[in-house]
């Protein structure tokens, strides 16, 4: 029997709880929680299409030790993770020495498609869908584009 099954929560660091508030909430559209304005935090919520809920704590510090986490995404959503970023304003970072990329990112030794991006306080952030094809772990990563295309897939 797996008794774990899954990442519940995480939490990171920001400098300013308000404007993190506004990233998170309203340019991620996560749902918040709650906030608890004298120990500086807020709680926010990310649901999946099986009704799941995940949390992400915000806390207020005064010296941010960036962290890293990444929201999951459907893998039939993988498409639109560009545009979700872009629509919001929010610009794409380079990751494991791989500059910018105008498409997602495939790990092929999970496989799966990432797209990278930062908050307020350098958080690094990502947006990845697991997807269906076989690993192929001596591959390097790639543009999702390029894994399709082994795959023969659209």
């Amino acid at each position: 029997m797996d008794v774990i099954d899954g990442i519940y929560e995480t939490h990171v660091q920001v400098s300013d709880l308000e404007a993190a508030m506004r990233f998170y909430g309203e340019t991620l559209d996560l749902e918040l929680g709650t906030e608890i304005a004298e120990r500086r935090v807020a709680f926010y919520f990310a649901s999946d299409a099986d009704g799941n809920r995940t949390m992400l704590g915000l806390w207020e510090v005064e010296a941010v030790s960036p962290s890293h986490f990444a929201f999951r995404v459907a893998e039939e959503d993988v498409g639109e993770m560009q545009s979700f970023l872009a629509d919001r304003g929010v610009s794409v970072v380079e990751d494991f020495g791989i500059p910018p990329h105008e498409q997602p990112l495939v790990h092929p030794w999970m496989p799966a498609a990432a797209v990278y991006f930062e908050d307020l306080d350098g958080n690094q952030l990502e947006l990845i869908a697991e997807l269906a094809d076989d690993p192929r772990p001596s591959l390097e990563a790639m543009p999702l584009s390029e894994w399709r295309a082994l795959h023969d897939s659209p």
